[in-house]
């Protein structure tokens, strides 16, 4: 793996290399460069570009407020890192990324994306692995050229800085010993009319991200969680928003839309979360509520309605989908 990353890393230079030959006639304006950083025996870089001043307004003009920016120029920032980490206070485990930010007058967000090698106006939302809020401070003197600094705090700690025009923006990092897994498994189940119902699936986080439409696109087939397929078993026949579902074990995929969810169970039953239509059993229109309070990370749960009925739910974000299940 650090062999990988390190080819990667290696791949993107000569990208920035060969961009920079066909420029050679005339200068650089904002040249490549990149930044490391190694604690005790693990290693942070990122790769930028390096715009100047050149007598303009940064902040707020060239750098707008409240649209995302590749923090840097030409080429999308990368972030690479050979261990896992809480970055901003949020879990980022080790691997290579793209740097985003967000800017504005009272603070900065962060976004580390899981798309590379690309562009930097080539910004995908819905790659977004993490987004976290970073403070943002005055300089006591002008910085031309934009900066990115690493900067060791501890033996495996440290503070990531942009630094540009009068505006410095810092970001604490430490080594993540035992990092919990960023969308770890769970279960729900529920007895209707003496038939027990179980469900298996992951659990995602928001971590800063915009959910429905973005993360989880509207229109599409999505796997109802994370990771593998989410499975649901039942030991006897049921009915799940009034259409009979057959003993047996079968796979939920969902397709969001603005103002609702389509539930699909599959007679796929196991193996790769890979959605086919041909498998379809049933689609089922659920009904959508929204909440003031976020459900986070993602569930799904049961909610009994007397010895035979129950409410199926999947919340995530401020919605909740619903739909009956019973069981006579």
């Amino acid at each position: 793996m650090h062999r990988m990353m390190l080819f990667l890393l290696g791949c993107i230079m000569l990208i920035a290399a060969a961009t920079d030959l066909r420029a050679q006639q005339r200068p650089a304006l904002s040249p490549r460069d990149s930044v490391t950083l190694t604690l005790d025996t693990n290693t942070i870089n990122v790769i930028y570009g390096r715009p100047s001043m050149r007598g303009r307004k940064i902040m707020g003009q060239l750098v707008p407020w409240n649209l995302v920016w590749r923090t840097g120029a030409n080429q999308a920032t990368h972030l690479w890192t050979s261990f896992d980490m809480m970055l901003g206070g949020v879990p980022v485990p080790r691997g290579l990324y793209t740097f985003w930010t967000l800017p504005s007058p009272t603070g900065w967000t962060m976004i580390v994306n899981k798309q590379t090698g690309q562009w930097g106006t080539a910004y995908d939302p819905s790659q977004d692995l993490v987004r976290f809020d970073a403070p943002v401070a005055q300089l006591p003197a002008p910085v031309d050229t934009f900066t990115i600094v690493l900067q060791a705090t501890g033996k495996t700690s440290g503070v990531l800085k942009l630094l540009w025009e009068s505006t410095s923006v810092s970001v604490p990092f430490e080594k993540a010993e035992r990092m919990s897994p960023l969308s770890p498994g769970d279960s729900t189940e529920v007895v209707v009319g003496g038939k027990k119902l179980g469900i298996r699936y992951s659990r995602p986080s928001m971590r800063g991200r915009v959910i429905w439409g973005v993360v989880v696109p509207y229109d599409s087939v999505w796997r109802t969680g994370a990771n593998a397929a989410t499975a649901l078993t039942t030991e006897g026949d049921v009915k799940i928003g009034g259409i009979m579902v057959p003993r047996g074990s079968y796979t939920l995929y969902s397709i969001p839309a603005p103002g609702g969810l389509t539930l699909i169970i599959s007679r796929r039953a196991g193996g790769p979360a890979a959605y086919d239509p041909r498998l379809d059993l049933a689609r089922i229109s659920m009904k959508m509520e929204t909440t003031r309070n976020n459900v986070d990370p993602f569930r799904i749960w049961f909610e009994p309605a007397g010895s035979s009925s129950a409410t199926l739910n999947l919340g995530w974000a401020d919605r909740v989908f619903t739909v009956s299940v019973r069981g006579d």
